[in-house]
């Protein structure tokens, strides 16, 4: 360990494994167990002494409003991308025809196009602060464009391990932000578990979903209430990957809670594809463990991981808040992007997508009725396109003249694209 971290004021927050709470003391840039992930606890009276609520209420959402609820010691270093509020929109079409009140939250638009950016922001933030001569981590593509993007502004190496079959549009991202990849022949985990063992034998600060991160993407829930000026929705639904997303907007709204800027936690809905859903079968089961999948199938590759490093985390959120937990085919992640697309003009990963699917799945049952209901759209369409690109075929062909194109009437166009319905 570098003198730096050694001498870190660690007053404001404490760094515990996350079962058993004892404080952990980290010998290396590894910031989790090797059986249990860890969590960062923050010293709310501290972030409340470095707050005035009633000018904090009124301040417009943005990423580096929240400083003071994040474990960075010096925020003039803050590694910062002039991250502005991502939009929560107001739903054209689903909500009426659905029948509640329903916005999107759009991580999209974040700077290199998905959620990530909240939490590399923090990660990278941490690891210059720390003295870390370069940072690794494993990603099946989001991760590894917004680490590669924010570790560029930090001037730090950044080496990404991939599983195979990462769609090329992320993988482009991570190239031309100077981001050194490496394939790893298996699957996501192969890939984090090797990721880890370099970290530890290298002195590479490991990047991921692990504790560090949680405390940028918790602002995502942090944006939300702001926006929805300090009224919680009823439901949020969010995909699940590793879990850590899910757990980081569960931590957003309990320290909200606990300031007293909010009078209730929404209830959490986490969305796996069936292909992928460690943590939906441990729901099923009413456990709080997860059961590692031996193998994964799915084409949102963004939440296709088998073992969810971060899945006790999810599960105990949603049980917490008295959400649920829902698997959705590939058939229906794959309507509900057509319908995002076509119907409320917002092109969306898959993995994105497959929050509205659970939507589309779950509202017969009149859970959300009479509800405000917001879902969480983690990814941009162009990171995927791939999905899209393979669905809809060869493309229509014709001379260049009118007469082709009147052969071409809108009930062909109609039958073409009748497979994504």
């Amino acid at each position: 360990m570098c003198e730096e971290q050694q001498n870190v004021d660690v007053n404001f927050y404490r760094l515990l494994d996350y079962v058993s709470k004892e404080t952990v003391q980290p010998q290396d840039f590894v910031f989790t167990g090797e059986e249990t992930p860890w969590e960062i606890q923050m010293n709310l009276e501290w972030v409340k002494r470095k707050l005035n609520l009633n000018y904090f209420k009124m301040a417009a959402p943005c990423l580096s409003k929240y400083l003071p609820f994040m474990p960075i010691q010096n925020i003039s270093k803050f590694i910062s991308l002039t991250e502005l509020a991502t939009p929560l929109s107001k739903s054209n079409v689903l909500g009426k025809q659905l029948g509640f009140d329903l916005s999107f939250k759009i991580e999209a638009k974040n700077p290199t196009g998905s959620f990530k950016d909240r939490g590399s922001a923090v990660e990278i933030s941490v690891a210059k602060e720390l003295g870390a001569k370069a940072v690794i981590l494993a990603s099946t593509g989001n991760m590894a464009a917004s680490c590669a993007c924010y570790a560029a502004a930090a001037k730090i190496p950044c080496f990404v391990l991939v599983p195979e079959g990462v769609p090329l549009a992320k993988l482009a991202q991570v190239i031309a932000f100077g981001g050194h990849i490496i394939e790893v022949k298996g699957h996501y985990n192969d890939a984090a578990e090797l990721a880890k063992k370099i970290a530890k034998n290298k002195g590479l600060y490991l990047a991921g979903d692990y504790a560090y991160r949680v405390e940028g993407q918790k602002t995502a829930a942090f944006e939300m209430i702001d926006q929805l000026l300090f009224q919680a929705p009823d439901f949020v639904v969010v995909p699940i990957g590793c879990g850590t997303n899910l757990a980081a907007y569960w931590k957003g709204f309990y320290e909200y809670y606990q300031l007293g800027l909010i009078e209730k936690i929404p209830k959490l809905v986490g969305v796996q594809a069936q292909g992928a859903s460690a943590v939906v079968n441990s729901y099923k089961k009413e456990l709080r463990t997860i059961t590692a999948l031996e193998r994964v199938d799915t084409v949102a590759s963004a939440i296709a991981v088998a073992n969810p490093i971060d899945g006790v985390k999810a599960l105990d959120a949603i049980y917490t808040t008295g959400g649920f937990a829902v698997a959705v085919s590939d058939q229906e992640i794959l309507q509900a992007q057509y319908f995002l697309s076509t119907k409320e003009s917002l092109f969306v990963e898959s993995a994105s997508a497959a929050t509205v699917a659970a939507l589309l799945k779950t509202a017969k049952k009149g859970v959300y009725a009479n509800k405000k209901v917001v879902c969480v759209l983690s990814g941009d369409g162009l990171k995927d396109s791939n999905v899209v690109l393979q669905e809809t075929g060869k493309l229509l062909s014709m001379q260049p003249g009118e007469t082709d194109f009147m052969m071409f009437d809108d009930h062909f166009f109609s039958a073409n694209h009748r497979r994504f319905l």
